[in-house]
């Protein structure tokens, strides 16, 4: 019995010892796209070459979008861009843009999916000319000698604050013209020389504060007539 036993030992070991034989392939079932490129590798003696990378996302590249929205409700600073793929696809998401870039309604924005990012961003705002905007009057030509140009909505204006984020200037427009407004409640107007103010008309008003004109040297005031009430 002891006998049979480590005959069958021997004999299970000898089976898990022995190489796995391959299972034949029948030559038949073998394309001859597939035969020819297996005899090419063999003829070769190399290895086949790794498969290529997959495709880049459609958003990387530069592409042209459109703003949709400009209010997010949780992220300020993103506006929604509506843009065509590559491949034929509408896509549109909310996306950052870089600062001193605020996109409008109806705006077409360059949108750019940097190498190292997770997300495309908005990286510039096409001219009103190319993307269909409003037409150029003959009364607004813009200045050659200028810069810098801006133009403000109805319900825009330009805020320049302090290195702690606290507003100090505001310039906007209104129906009697533009307006700069200074948001300190404080502020000194400063010159090193002569400072000159002129307009057509010329009105200073004060509040319960009163005026306080103070000088080291004579007050003069020319007019052809001077009331005082």
């Amino acid at each position: 019995m002891g006998v049979q036993e480590n005959y069958a030992d021997h004999a299970d070991h000898a089976d898990a010892t022995r190489p796995t034989e391959a299972a034949p392939i029948d030559p038949d079932s073998i394309d001859d796209a597939t035969r020819s490129k297996l005899r090419a590798l063999f003829d070769a003696g190399v290895a086949p070459q790794p498969a290529a990378p997959a495709r880049a996302p459609a958003t990387q590249g530069l592409l042209v979008g459109e703003v949709t929205d400009t209010h997010h409700p949780d992220s300020p600073g993103r506006v929604r861009v509506r843009w065509l793929s590559p491949h034929g696809g509408t896509l549109e998401r909310w996306l950052h843009c870089l600062r001193g870039q605020r996109p409008r309604m109806r705006d077409r924005v360059l949108v750019e999916q940097p190498a190292n990012w997770p997300e495309p961003l908005v990286t510039g705002i096409l001219a009103d000319a190319i993307g269909g905007g409003e037409a150029v009057g003959p009364g607004s030509e813009p200045d050659p000698h200028a810069g810098h140009a801006m133009k403000l909505a109805p319900d825009e204006c330009v805020r320049i604050d302090d290195a702690h984020g606290q507003p100090l200037v505001q310039i906007l427009a209104s129906s009697a013209g533009p307006v700069v407004r200074l948001m300190s409640p404080n502020v000194n107007l400063e010159a090193a020389g002569k400072l000159s103010l002129r307009a057509q008309t010329l009105e200073l008003e004060a509040g319960r504060g009163g005026i306080d004109i103070r000088t080291e040297a004579d007050t003069v005031l020319r007019s052809r007539y001077i009331r005082l009430n």
